[in-house]
């Protein structure tokens, strides 16, 4: 049975599980509709060795990884770009290949950055809704599958738990040019003896995987955290923590989000963020505020028109009708906007807000649209809500 057909009809999750239980060889092409991406993942035994892109970003190339994360040097990526052009009579040279052979890095930082490539491309379609797949099967050999490898259920998990946890993270930090300073030292009012584990923490870390964010790393945060706080200086953007913290986007963004929630860390300029904020949040609601309004003053002129009265008392009469219809239709409008917004409220405050006013606060509705409505009823039950 050929594996083949709509992203609609069957998710990448499943498409991957099938493939890995079956033990398929070969390679997995992928295409999203609309922009016509596409990857191919490599798969030896349903395992997956690799995966590559057609129009991969010049950010997440293994040697702009490399650099951006200041293992190596520009000079040691040109001469190794060099070199991978030049290939060799049995074939051409990786670039992972040609910066170990030149001793700019080993093997063990190849594999962490070839993995992390790996996983975040994967996670990335998980994304991806509509569009198509198909495997052309291989035969064992037709890759060298020489690199640490990924079961379906690894990258499954990895998939899910990006999806589930990508919103909140990104409602919290939307821009990678963002700063943050800190605000409070973990280790401020630590008990000896809380000291003393964290020094043993420090001390023993090299034994600890690479993946292994858990335990304490000292002053009550995990490794991952305790890696970017490091790195957080009131100069670092979020885009450099993340790349020389090693961690990929979703993880370093992750502990960066956990360390502000516990207040180690904030935004260096708060009011920037909160007009970008707000900026953001209004342009849908005025967007959509504006084209019912539009539509709904359309619909009185072509009303007007259509319905010409003969006499004066049908003018008053229609002019009234209209009137009403009007305030009516743009009352349901201001009422669909509001709604809009309570449900962007619950998903940054985990509940709706007691009072509408609240909304006005937090810049996401103009104080001029509560003024139209009045008489508007709502309850707020936390997790849900009426308004009429």
């Amino acid at each position: 049975m050929a594996l083949q057909g709509s992203l609609a009809g069957m998710g990448i999750a499943e498409i991957l599980q099938l493939a890995g239980v079956q033990q398929k060889t070969g390679i997995l092409h992928v295409t999203r509709e609309g922009d016509g991406t596409a990857l191919d993942i490599l798969m030896v035994g349903g395992r997956i060795v690799g995966c590559r892109a057609d129009r991969p970003d010049r950010r997440e190339l293994l040697g702009q990884r490399l650099l951006a994360a200041r293992v190596i040097t520009k000079e040691q990526l040109g001469k190794a770009i060099k070199r991978a052009k030049k290939g060799t009579k049995d074939g051409p040279v990786l670039i992972g290949e040609a910066l170990i052979e030149a001793d700019a890095i080993d093997k063990s930082t190849r594999d962490h950055f070839v993995m992390l490539q790996l996983r975040e491309r994967l996670c990335g379609i998980f994304e991806w809704t509509r569009g198509a797949y198909r495997f052309e099967s291989k035969e064992r050999g037709f890759t060298q599958a020489t690199r640490p490898t990924l079961s379906a259920e690894a990258i499954l998990m990895d998939g899910f738990r990006m999806m589930d946890e990508w919103p909140l993270i990104r409602s919290k930090i939307g821009d990678l040019s963002e700063v943050f300073k800190i605000l409070r030292n973990p280790e401020d009012g630590e008990s000896d003896a809380e000291a003393l584990e964290r020094v043993l923490d420090d001390a023993f870390s090299e034994f600890v995987g690479d993946d292994d964010d858990f335990g304490d790393a000292g002053g009550g945060l995990g490794r991952n955290e305790r890696t970017v706080f490091d790195l957080v200086d009131g100069k670092n953007t979020v885009q450099q923590i993340v790349d020389l913290s090693r961690l990929g986007e979703f993880e370093a963004c992750k502990a960066l989000v956990s360390l502000e929630s516990d207040g180690y860390v904030g935004p260096l300029n708060p009011r920037r963020r909160a007009r970008r904020r707000r900026g953001r949040r209004q342009t849908p609601l005025a967007l959509i505020g504006q084209v019912l309004l539009n539509l709904a003053v359309l619909g009185v002129i072509v009303g007007a028109v259509m319905l010409l009265p003969a006499t004066q008392i049908q003018l008053d009469a229609n002019a009234a009708a209209v009137a009403a219809e009007t305030a009516e239709r743009l009352h349901t409008n201001r009422i669909i906007a509001i709604g809009m917004a309570l449900d962007v409220f619950r998903f940054e405050h985990g509940a709706y807000p007691e009072a509408l006013e609240e909304l006005v606060q937090t810049g996401l509705i103009d104080a001029a649209m509560l003024d139209d409505t009045s008489g508007l009823r709502y309850i707020s039950v936390g997790t849900d809500y009426d308004l009429r």
